[in-house]
C-alpha cells in the first residue's frame, strides 16, 4: 500500500532503510546562538540553558508559560521555591480567611493551576551541602521570576487565582507544625541488609478441568482448610525466589529517592518492603527502621504513617471525587478538627487542577466517570490525605502526559521539602525534568543494587564504568538502559572490563567508592539519631498521638475511634448506593413489578380452606424474594476488596468497620424495600387485615431479608473469588428453600428424611416461615371449600360431611388455623417471638463471622506470578529457564534476550516483507460528532492527512484532543455518532474488506487469556489472510511473525500470564498475522518502561521498513522515540489539526514551522513535549496577541501543500487499475470461522475450568441434596406431593447456573465486539454457533450427573422407558438454562441491567407453572396466558406425566377426610356414589359404620389431573419444551444480529430515557418545593 513519488515537502521516498535527514525535503533546522528572525522580522531569543519549556518570541510571557499546572496540562516548567517563601505571609492571611469561610466556593472553579508555588532546588537548607551539588535550575529562571514580579497586570491577575502549596502545608492543614514552623513528623528510612524472597516457581502449567475436579478432594481442599487452620500450613515448602538481594541505604527526611529498573527488576518489591507491606512475600530479612522505630513497631502502632501508593487506580467507581477525598479525611481527622476537612479538600482539588471534577463520579473501565489522568490525580490526592510521613509511589505517572507528570513530581518535591517527608518514587519513562528534582537514585536489576547515591552522580558513575550515554537520552533512560544488554552501549575499549550481569554490577558497586559513601551516609544518619536521642522519633510519636481522637488507644494505628470509622463507612455506603442510580432504580422497579406480578398470582385468595396452602406460598415467597434480590450484594462485597485492603494499609479503618457499616446502611434501605413490597403483597393477596398481623409480617420479612443479606456477606468474606461466592451462596439459598418446611413439611422433614432433616434447625428461613404462618392463621376459622367437602351429591346431609383438609375434625365442615398448622406443620403461635429471636441470633452470627473473616482473611493478590504454559508445551519448561516478574503479572526480569525483550541488534536486520500492498490511504475534511444533551458535540473538525507505505505517523495531542477518536474514525470503528468527510484508498471509496486488511492495535491488549501466543497468532492468520492462501503458507507466515517478535521461547505461554510489554507484542503480532497494509496503533507504549517503549517503537520502525504504513497515537514520547517517526499529526482539543508534517532531524521540520510563528524549541528540549506545550499555551505575537494555532495551521502554506499533495495522490492513484480479485468482508468461509472459533472456545473452557467446574459443582450438590432429601419416597399423599416437589426443585438450579453463564458469555461477547468483530475476523453467525455448541457437552454431562444423583435415590420408577424419558428431559433442561442466559445477555444493554432483571425471569419461571399455586386457582390472566408460555410448565408436566400415573396412593391416617355416615349406613353405602362421581380417591374402610376416612387420591394419575397434567401428554410436553430450547438458541442468533450488529434498541432506549426524564422531573419539582420552603424560612430568619 501507499506508494510514493518524488514531490514537494509532503512527498516521501519509501526505502527499505532508515529515513535520512532530508526525507521530507525539509532543510535541517540549526538554531542560532543569539536568536532567530521571527514572524515579523524581530529577533527571537533562544535559550541555551536547556530550560524545559518553550520560549515565546516576545517578552509578554505570563506565569502560565513558565509554571506547571495540572488542570490545563499546560506545561511542566521548573518550579521556584523562593516565591513560596516570599509570599508566605500573604498566603497565610488568605488561608486564614479560607478557614473561616470554608463553605464558600470560589467563583472560579474551573481547571485551576497546580499551585503556583515553586520547589526549592533540593532539600531544606540544613542539607545545603547536597543542594549545592545539584544544578537543577537554569540561570534564566531568576530573571524570569524578577520579570514576573515587575508588575505585569496580566500576571498579577493570574496570581490572584493561584494556589500556593508550600504555604498551605505550613498552615498545618496536613500536619502539626512546631513553634518554629517545622514539621513535627519527620523520620528517615534506614534499610540494612534488606533481602526479600518471593514464593513459587517462575513458570507453571495451566490448570485444566480434570485438575480442578481432582483438586477438589486433594490440593485445593487442603489449601482451603489450611487457610482457616493456619497450623496445617506447610512452612518452608516449595521454591522461593530472591526479589531483593542485600540492600543497604538511607533516605533521610526531606529527601526524594528515584528507584529505577525495568519491569520485574524488583522496584515494586523494594517499595513494598520499605513501606512494610510484607504479607505477600515468603520472607523479608534485614533491618528497616523509621527514624529509629523498628518495622515491627511501625506496623503495629504507626501503620498509616508509612504508605505505599500502588500503580493501579482502584476506587469505588460510584463515588464522586469529593466523596472519595471527604471519606479519606474523615478517617484521618479527629472530631475537633472536622472544620478543616472541606478546606483541605478544596486545597487538594486546586493543587491537582481537578476542581471541575468535584461532583463527577470517579468511575472505572465499566462506569463512566473522570478520565484516567484525573483518576490518577485522585489516587495521589487520596494518598496525600493520609498525612503520612513516608510515602512510596509506584509508577504514579502512568497515564499522565509528560508535562502533567512533571507537575506531579513538582508537588512531591514541595511536600517533601516543606513537610520534611521521606519520599521514594519509581517511575517508567521519567523525563529529565523529573530526574533533576530527585536527591538520590537507586538502580535495580534482577533484585540487585547496581547503584545508589546522589542523583547527579549516577550518570557519571556508569560512564566511568565504560557505558556510553547517547545524545538527547535522558539520564533516567540511560540508567535503565544500562540494565538491558540489548540496549546499553559500551565505549570502545571497555568491552571486556565492563560488568555484564546483574551480579557483576552489584559486585562492582559494592567495591566502589559510591557504596562506601552510602554506608557512610547510613552511619552518619544513625549517629545523628543517637546524638539527638532519637528526638525526631519521639516528636513523631507525640505528634501522631496528638492527631488521634481521645478515645483511640495509644497503641492503635488508627486516628479515629472504631465507632467513628463505622459511621464514616456507613456514610460512604449511602454515597455508593446513591451514586449508582441505575442499579437503585432498577432494583426498585423489579421490587414493584414482582410485587404486583406475584400479588396478582395470589390475588384475593379465598378465606376458605382453598386458600390454606396458597397462603403458605404467599408468605414463603414474601420472606424469600427480597433476600433473593440481595444476591447483588455479593459483587459489592467482593469487588471492593482492593480498595478496603489499601485503606487498611493507610490506617483509615478496620475492614470489620466496613462489614458493620453495610449492616447499618441496610437498616433504612431494606426498610424502604420491605414497606413497598410488603404493602403490595399483603393487601393484594388478601392476607388478614389486622394491624398487629401486618406489622408482624413486615417485621419478619424485614429481619429475614437482613439475615439473608448477612448470610451472603458471610460467604463473600470467606470466598477468594466472586465465582466462589456466587456458587456457595446460590447453593446455600437453594438448601434454605428446600429445608424451610414448606416444600417438605416439618413433620416429614424431621421424622422421615434422616439424611439432611437436621438442616431445618440451622435454617433461619424456617423460623421466619413458622413465624409469619402462625401469625397469619392465628384466630382464623376456615370454612371448608365446597370442592373439599366429603361426601357431596344428592342425599348428603351437612351434619354428616367432613372436610378434606389437614387438621379437620370428624364431621366438621370448618377448621381453625391453629389446628391446620398444628397438624400439617406442627407449628404453634406460642413460638412466635422465639422464632424472631432465632432469626436475630442467626443474623448476629453471620455478621460476627463476616467481621472476623474481614479481619483475618485478605484475598487481594500481590500481583502476578509465574508465566503459565499449556500442558502440551513442546519444550520442557523448567523453573529456572526464565525469571518471571513477581510484581507485574509475569513480566520477565531476565536480563537476557530470552526474557522476551526485543533485541535491538536483530531489529536492525532486514525484516521479512510482511506487507505486499502499495495503496495509499487519504482522508480529507473528516468530522465526527456525537449526541450530547440534545445537540451534536463535534469531536473532530476538518482533519486532513494521508498514510503511505513505509511511513510512521505519530498522532499527538493533549488529553481530550481526539487522538483515539480520530484513530477509531479512520479505521472505521465508530459505532455511534455522525462521521463525514472523504476517506479513500488510492482515490477510491473504502471497500468492504477495509477493516479486515487493516490492523488495529488497541491500547488495552484484549485477548482470550487462555490462548497461547502461537494459538492467538495462528487464529488471526487462518481467519484473516486471503482464502486462496494455503494453510501451510499461513502457518509458515506465523513462524515468521513469532520469530520477528522474538517470542519463540514463550510461544506456548498463555497470554493472560504475560507481562505488559510481551502482551503488547502479542497484540501487534495478532494484527500482523493478517498481513495488513496499514496498521493503526493506540498508545502502544502506555504502561511500559522506557526501554520496553523504545523496543516497541524500534520494532514498529522495522515494520515500516517492511512496507507497512503506521498511524500511532503516543503519550509520553522521549526525544529518542519521536525521532523514530517520520511525521507528526498534532491535534488540539476539539479535534482541530495544528500541525501535520515531517519531524525532521532532531525535530528540525517541526521547529522550523513554529519558529516562523515566533516560538522556538530550545536545543535540548524534547520536540514532542515542545509541540504539545506550545499548542496548549498558545504563544503570543510580537503585538501581544495570543496565537491561535488552529487558525495558524488552517491559513498556513503547509496546509495548502498538504491538500495539494492529497489531491495529487487521489488523481494519480485513481488512474491505476482496480483489483480484479473478488473482495470479501471476511477472508475465510463461515464454516472455517465457526470450526476455528468453536475449537478456541472449547480450549478456553478446558484451560479456565472454573466455568465448567462450577456447573458440575451445582449439579452434584443439588443432585445429592435433592436425591437424598427425598430418599425412597413412599406412596402416601405427602409422598405424592414430594414426588412433584423433587421434580420441581430443578427450577432452583437456573439462578446459580445462569448467573455463571451470563458473565462468561458477556466476556466472550465483549472480546468479539471490542476487537474481533471490528477486525472482521469472524462474523456473528460463527460467534453464536460456537457459543451454543460449546455449551452442549457440559450440559449433557451435568444433566447426567444430576440425574444419576437425583433420580435413583428418590425411588422414582426404575423402568427404562420412564428413566430414559426423564434423563432426556433433564438434558433438555440443562441445555435450556444455558441458552436462556445467553439470549438474555445478548439482548440486555449492560451487565448491571442483566444482574437486576434476572430475578424477574426466575420468578416468572418458577411460580407460573401450577406447582406453587394450582392451575385451577390461578387468576384468569395468568391461567390462560403466562401458564402456557412458561417453559417450566411443560418440563414439570412432562416429568410428572411420566413418573406419577402408575403410583398407587396409600393415605396416611392424618391425610384422610373423616366423616360419620347416617345411622344404619356403612361408609360405602353413604359415600360410594360420591367417590364414583368424583372419579378420584377411595374410602379407606368402606364397610365401617363410623369414622369413615376418605383418601382424596387413589393413584398418581388422579393427583396430576388436579395439576392440569394429563398422563398421555408427556411426549407433547417434551416436544414443546424442545421448541423452547430451540427458540432460545434462535433468540441468541436473533439478538446478537439485531442488537450487536445492527444496533437495534427495540424502543427500550426511548422507554428508559422517558422514565429517566420522569424521575428527573419529579426530582426537579421536589428541589423547587424545598427551595421555596428554604427561601421562606430564610426570609423569616432575616
Amino acid at each position: 500500500m501507499f506508494g510514493q513519488q518524488p514531490g514537494d515537502v509532503y512527498r516521501l521516498r519509501s526505502q527499505p532503510s532508515a529515513p535520512d535527514a532530508g526525507l521530507h525535503h525539509v532543510l535541517p533546522f540549526s538554531p542560532q546562538p543569539h536568536g532567530h528572525e521571527g514572524l515579523n522580522g524581530e529577533e527571537v531569543p533562544v535559550s541555551t540553558t536547556g530550560t524545559t519549556t518553550a520560549v515565546p518570541s516576545t517578552d509578554h510571557s505570563s506565569v502560565a508559560e513558565i509554571d506547571g499546572t495540572w488542570g490545563e496540562r499546560d506545561v511542566g516548567g521548573p518550579v521556584n521555591h523562593r516565591m513560596a517563601m516570599d509570599d508566605y505571609e500573604s498566603i497565610r492571611r488568605e488561608l486564614s480567611h479560607l478557614s473561616h469561610t470554608q463553605s464558600r466556593t470560589s467563583a472560579k472553579t474551573g481547571r485551576a493551576g497546580l499551585f503556583r508555588s515553586h520547589t526549592s532546588q533540593s532539600r531544606k537548607s540544613k542539607r545545603s551541602q547536597t543542594s549545592k551539588s545539584r544544578q537543577r535550575r537554569p540561570s534564566s529562571e531568576s530573571t524570569q521570576a524578577e520579570n514576573l514580579e515587575a508588575g505585569d497586570a496580566e500576571v498579577m491577575a493570574e496570581r490572584e487565582e493561584e494556589f500556593e502549596l508550600g504555604g498551605f502545608i505550613k498552615e498545618g492543614h496536613f500536619e502539626r507544625r512546631t513553634e518554629e514552623g517545622q514539621s513535627a513528623k519527620k523520620v528517615g528510612v534506614v534499610f540494612k541488609n534488606l533481602t526479600v524472597k518471593g514464593t513459587g516457581s517462575t513458570t507453571t502449567f495451566a490448570k485444566t478441568l480434570p485438575d480442578a475436579i481432582l483438586g477438589t478432594f486433594g490440593p485445593d481442599l487442603y489449601r482451603i482448610v489450611s487457610r482457616f487452620v493456619p497450623a496445617l500450613q506447610r512452612h518452608n515448602a516449595g521454591v522461593t525466589r530472591t526479589l531483593i538481594n542485600d540492600f543497604t541505604g538511607v533516605v533521610r527526611d526531606g529527601e526524594m529517592m528515584l528507584v529505577l529498573g525495568r519491569p520485574g527488576s524488583g522496584c515494586t518489591s523494594f517499595l513494598k518492603a520499605l513501606s512494610n507491606k510484607r504479607g505477600e512475600y515468603a520472607a523479608v530479612t534485614g533491618d528497616v527502621t523509621y527514624g529509629g522505630i523498628s518495622a515491627a513497631e511501625q506496623h503495629k502502632h504507626y501503620r498509616g504513617e508509612v504508605n505505599y501508593n500502588p500503580e493501579d487506580d482502584q476506587h469505588f467507581p460510584s463515588l464522586n471525587v469529593w466523596q472519595t477525598l471527604k471519606f479519606s479525611l474523615m478517617n484521618k481527622t479527629k472530631k475537633q478538627h472536622h472544620s478543616q476537612i472541606d478546606v483541605i479538600i478544596d486545597a487538594l482539588l486546586k493543587i491537582f487542577g481537578i476542581t471541575h471534577t468535584k461532583k463527577t463520579l470517579v468511575g472505572n473501565e465499566y462506569v463512566h466517570g473522570i478520565s484516567g489522568g484525573e483518576r490518577k490525580r485522585v489516587s495521589i490526592a487520596e494518598t496525600l490525605a493520609t498525612k503520612s510521613t513516608v510515602v512510596c509511589w509506584d509508577n504514579s505517572t502512568r497515564g499522565l502526559d509528560a508535562s502533567t507528570a512533571l507537575d506531579y513530581a513538582n508537588s512531591l518535591r514541595i511536600m517533601t521539602d516543606v513537610s520534611d517527608r521521606t519520599t521514594l518514587v519509581t517511575l517508567y519513562q521519567a523525563g529529565q525534568g523529573i530526574y533533576e528534582l530527585m536527591d538520590k537514585v537507586l538502580v535495580i536489576d534482577e533484585g540487585r543494587m547496581m547503584y545508589q547515591g546522589p542523583a547527579n552522580e549516577a550518570k557519571q558513575y556508569f560512564i566511568d564504568l565504560g557505558f556510553h550515554c547517547p545524545d538527547r537520552q535522558t539520564t533516567a533512560d540511560f540508567l535503565t538502559s544500562v540494565t538491558d544488554p540489548t540496549q546499553r552501549v559500551l565505549k570502545e575499549g571497555y568491552e571486556l572490563s565492563a560488568p555484564k550481569t546483574a551480579a557483576d554490577f552489584e559486585r562492582t558497586f559494592k567495591n566502589s567508592e559510591a557504596y562506601s559513601k552510602v554506608l557512610a551516609d547510613v552511619t552518619d544518619y544513625e549517629k545523628y539519631l543517637n546524638n539527638t536521642s532519637h528526638s525526631d522519633a519521639q516528636q513523631f510519636k507525640q505528634s501522631v498521638q496528638e492527631q488521634k481522637s481521645k478515645t483511640v488507644s495509644k497503641k492503635s494505628s488508627f486516628t479515629v475511634s472504631f465507632w467513628r470509622q463505622i459511621l464514616a463507612c456507613t456514610a460512604r455506603e449511602f454515597w455508593l448506593v446513591w451514586g449508582d442510580k441505575p442499579t437503585l432504580y432498577t432494583k426498585f422497579f423489579i421490587i414493584v413489578s414482582n410485587g404486583l406480578i406475584v400479588g396478582s398470582l395470589f390475588y384475593n385468595q379465598p378465606d376458605t380452606t382453598d386458600g390454606a396452602f396458597t397462603r403458605g406460598g404467599t408468605l414463603f415467597f414474601s420472606i424469600l424474594f427480597l433476600g433473593w434480590l440481595q444476591l447483588t450484594e455479593l459483587m459489592k462485597a467482593v469487588s471492593g476488596r482492593v480498595v478496603i485492603a489499601r485503606h487498611k494499609d493507610y490506617a483509615f479503618y478496620r475492614p470489620s468497620a466496613v462489614s458493620l457499616a453495610r449492616v447499618l446502611a441496610d437498616f433504612p434501605l431494606i426498610l424502604v424495600q420491605v414497606i413497598i413490597f410488603g404493602i403490595i403483597m399483603y393487601f393484594m393477596t388478601n392476607l388478614d387485615v389486622d394491624v398487629s398481623k401486618f406489622f408482624i409480617y413486615e417485621l419478619f420479612v424485614y429481619t429475614t431479608t437482613i439475615c439473608i443479606t448477612a448470610l451472603y456477606r458471610f460467604f463473600a468474606a470467606l470466598s477468594p473469588t466472586i465465582d466462589d461466592a456466587v456458587r456457595f451462596s446460590g447453593t446455600a439459598l437453594n438448601l434454605l428453600i428446600v429445608y424451610t418446611g414448606y416444600v417438605i413439611a416439618k413433620p416429614q422433614l424431621l421424622g422421615q428424611k434422616i439424611w439432611f432433616g437436621w438442616l431445618y434447625y440451622v435454617n433461619p428461613i424456617s423460623y421466619s416461615f413458622e413465624g409469619v404462618l402462625t401469625s397469619e392463621f392465628a384466630g382464623r376459622v376456615m370454612e371448608c371449600a365446597p370442592s373439599q367437602l366429603v361426601p357431596q351429591g344428592p342425599g348428603v346431609q351437612p351434619e354428616y360431611q367432613g372436610c378434606a383438609v389437614s387438621g379437620a375434625q370428624l364431621g366438621s365442615t370448618s377448621v381453625t388455623g391453629e389446628r391446620y398448622l398444628g397438624t400439617t406443620y406442627e407449628y404453634t403461635r406460642s413460638n412466635l417471638w422465639r422464632n424472631f429471636g432465632a432469626i436475630i441470633a442467626f443474623t448476629v452470627l453471620y455478621i460476627l463471622i463476616t467481621v472476623i473473616g474481614a479481619e483475618l482473611f485478605q484475598f487481594v493478590g500481590g500481583g502476578g506470578g509465574a508465566i503459565a504454559f499449556k500442558k502440551s508445551a513442546k519444550k520442557d519448561i523448567t523453573s529456572g529457564s526464565k525469571v518471571a516478574d513477581a510484581e507485574k503479572g509475569g513480566d520477565s526480569g531476565d536480563s537476557s534476550a530470552s526474557s522476551g525483550q526485543l533485541n535491538t541488534e536483530k531489529q536492525d536486520q532486514s525484516a521479512p516483507q510482511t506487507a505486499d500492498s502499495d495503496e495509499i490511504f487519504t482522508w480529507t475534511n473528516v468530522e465526527y460528532s456525537v449526541p450530547s444533551e440534545g445537540s451534536q458535540l463535534k469531536l473532530l473538525n476538518q482533519v486532513h492527512g494521508y498514510a503511505k507505505p513505509g511511513v510512521m505517523i505519530a498522532l499527538m495531542g493533549a488529553s481530550g484532543a481526539g487522538k483515539t477518536t480520530l484513530l477509531n474514525t479512520l479505521s472505521q470503528r465508530q459505532t455511534v455518532g455522525i462521521v463525514s468527510g472523504d476517506m479513500l484508498v488510492d482515490g477510491r471509496p473504502l471497500g468492504r474488506e477495509f477493516q479486515r486488511i487493516t490492523g488495529f492495535v488497541e491500547q488495552q491488549d484484549i485477548h482470550d487469556g487462555t490462548a497461547t501466543i502461537r494459538e492467538a497468532i495462528e487464529f488471526s492468520a487462518l481467519l484473516r489472510q486471503e482464502r486462496q492462501i494455503s494453510k501451510a503458507d499461513k502457518m509458515a507466515y506465523v513462524e515468521e511473525i513469532i520469530d520477528l517478535l522474538e517470542l519463540g521461547e514463550l510461544q506456548d505461554a498463555l497470554t493472560s500470564s504475560l507481562g505488559v510489554e510481551q502482551r503488547k507484542r502479542v497484540t501487534i503480532g495478532v494484527e500482523l498475522a493478517a498481513k495488513p497494509s496499514l496498521l493503526f496503533l493506540d498508545e502502544p507504549t502506555s504502561g511500559l518502561d522506557s526501554q520496553s517503549a523504545y523496543s516497541i517503537i524500534r520494532f514498529l520502525r522495522k515494520l515500516a521498513h517492511a512496507g507497512h504504513g503506521l498511524i500511532c497515537t503516543i503519550h509520553q514520547p522521549s526525544s529518542l522515540l519521536i525521532q523514530q517517526f517520520d511525521m507528526i499529526l498534532a491535534l488540539n482539543p476539539g479535534g482541530n489539526t495544528f500541525y501535520f508534517g515531517p519531524v525532521g532531524e532532531n525535530g528540525a521540520a517541526v521547529n522550523s514551522y513554529f519558529s516562523k510563528r515566533g516560538v522556538v524549541c530550545p536545543p535540548q528540549k524534547n520536540i514532542a513535549e515542545f509541540i504539545l506545550e506550545t499548542a496548549i499555551k498558545g504563544g503570543k505575537r510580537s503585538d501581544g496577541k495570543k496565537l491561535d494555532w488552529n487558525k495558524e495551521w488552517k491559513d498556513s502554506q503547509e496546509n495548502k501543500d498538504l491538500l495539494t499533495e492529497i489531491n495529487r495522490i487521489k488523481a494519480d492513484r485513481s488512474k491505476l487499475p482496480a483489483k480484479e480479485t473478488r473482495q470479501y468482508e471476511y477472508a475465510s468461509p463461515v464454516w472455517q470461522q465457526t470450526t476455528s472459533l468453536t475449537h478456541r472456545m472449547f480450549t478456553q473452557h478446558w484451560r479456565d475450568p472454573s466455568y465448567y467446574y462450577g456447573k458440575l459443582f451445582v449439579a452434584v450438590i443439588t443432585g445429592v441434596f435433592n436425591g437424598f432429601t427425598f430418599y425412597k419416597l413412599g406412596n402416601t399423599v405427602a409422598d405424592l406431593q414430594n414426588r412433584m416437589f423433587t421434580s420441581f426443585l430443578i427450577c432452583l438450579i437456573p439462578p446459580t447456573v445462569v448467573n455463571a453463564v451470563v458473565p462468561k458469555f458477556h466476556q466472550n461477547l465483549s472480546l468479539w465486539t471490542a476487537r474481533e468483530h471490528p477486525s472482521r475476523i469472524y462474523n456473528w453467525f460463527a460467534f453464536c454457533t460456537a457459543s451454543v455448541v460449546t455449551e452442549i457437552p457440559i450440559a449433557i454431562l451435568s444433566a447426567l450427573v444430576y440425574w444419576l444423583l437425583w433420580y435413583w435415590p428418590t425411588g422414582l420408577p426404575p423402568d427404562t422407558a420412564t428413566a430414559g424419558y426423564v434423563f432426556l428431559m433433564t438434558t433438555l433442561f440443562f441445555l435450556f438454562q444455558a441458552s436462556w442466559g445467553q439470549w438474555i445477555c445478548a439482548f440486555a444493554p449492560s451487565f448491571t441491567v442483566i444482574s437486576n432483571v434476572l430475578p424477574f425471569f426466575f420468578v416468572m419461571f418458577s411460580l407460573f407453572n401450577g406447582v406453587i399455586r394450582p392451575y385451577g386457582q390461578l387468576p384468569a390472566f395468568w391461567k390462560f396466558g403466562m401458564y402456557y408460555v412458561n417453559p417450566s410448565t411443560y418440563w414439570i408436566g412432562g416429568v410428572l406425566a411420566a413418573t406419577l400415573p402408575r403410583v398407587k396412593v396409600e393415605c396416611a391416617r392424618q391425610e384422610a377426610a373423616y366423616f360419620d355416615p347416617p345411622p344404619g349406613q356403612t361408609c360405602a353405602e353413604y359415600a360410594g356414589d360420591f367417590v364414583t362421581q368424583a372419579g378420584r380417591g377411595y374410602l379407606m374402610d368402606p364397610d365401617a359404620r363410623g369414622g369413615c376416612g376418605y383418601c382424596p387420591y387413589g393413584s398418581g394419575e388422579e393427583y396430576i389431573a388436579s395439576l392440569n397434567v394429563v398422563a398421555g401428554d408427556k411426549w407433547k410436553d417434551m416436544g414443546v419444551f424442545l421448541l423452547f430450547c430451540i427458540s432460545n438458541w434462535m433468540l441468541v442468533y436473533f439478538f446478537i444480529f439485531t442488537v450487536r450488529v445492527k444496533g437495534w434498541g427495540f424502543g427500550f432506549g426511548y422507554l428508559f430515557g422517558g422514565l429517566g426524564k420522569v424521575v428527573e422531573g419529579v426530582k426537579g419539582g421536589v428541589r423547587k418545593m424545598v427551595g421555596r420552603r428554604e427561601g421562606k424560612v430564610g426570609g423569616e430568619v432575616e
